[in-house]
Formats: C-alpha cells, structure tokens, sequence
C-alpha cells in the first residue's frame, strides 16, 4: 500500500513540476511599432514572419496598439534590420523599432 501511494505521489509531483523551457530574458526585448495591420489574420502572418527571424524566442503582436513585442533567445538578440526586414516581407510598415540594440525610426544598418 505504501508502494502506491509513494508512486502516486512522484507520478503527481513529477507532472506538476514545471517543464524545462528556454524562456525569453525580458531585457531583450524588441518593441516594434506596426502601419497596416488591422485584424487577427494580419497579426497572425506578422507573428510568423517574426518568429522565422534568427535568434527571435517569443513574439506577441498586438493589432489594437499596433506593436510587436519580440523576445530573444537567451544565447543573442535578433538583428534589428532583420526584424525591420520581416515585418515589411509581410506587408506592414513598421515605424519604430525599439530594443537593446537601440530605437530606429529607420531601417537599421544591421
């Protein structure tokens, strides 16, 4: 009986223990500000060619405020002027792009 119980409770404990995952570091975030977008469909194709780009963990595109957020992977941050890149490949125009590498309201060199 004690057997059961015991493997019962490390089954328990081991599925509510969380998962390894590599998560973002919140210092490396991207903010990208976004013309063009006006719905679900269009954020959904942005999040996409956002998260092709090398280095990107974690995107979230929000179409009321027209931003971005783009996190990168603990080992190195995403190229600005591959972020810039993605979001006009997918038909937007972005105007701000803000992150640790600095804030450009141009395309950035690199």
């Amino acid at each position: 009986m004690k057997a059961i119980l015991f493997s019962m409770l490390s089954l328990v404990g081991a599925l509510a223990s969380p998962l390894s995952v590599q998560a973002a570091d919140p210092a490396g975030q991207t903010i990208i500000t976004i013309e063009g977008m006006h719905c679900a469909g269009c954020a959904k194709a942005l999040a996409n060619k956002l998260r092709a780009v090398k280095a990107v963990a974690t995107v979230e595109v929000d179409v009321k405020t027209g931003k971005a957020t783009v996190a990168a992977s603990k080992a190195q941050a995403p190229s600005p002027k591959l972020l810039w890149e993605a979001v006009e490949t997918a038909g937007y125009k972005p105007t701000t792009l803000s992150g640790p590498a600095g804030t450009f309201q141009t395309k950035p060199k690199s």
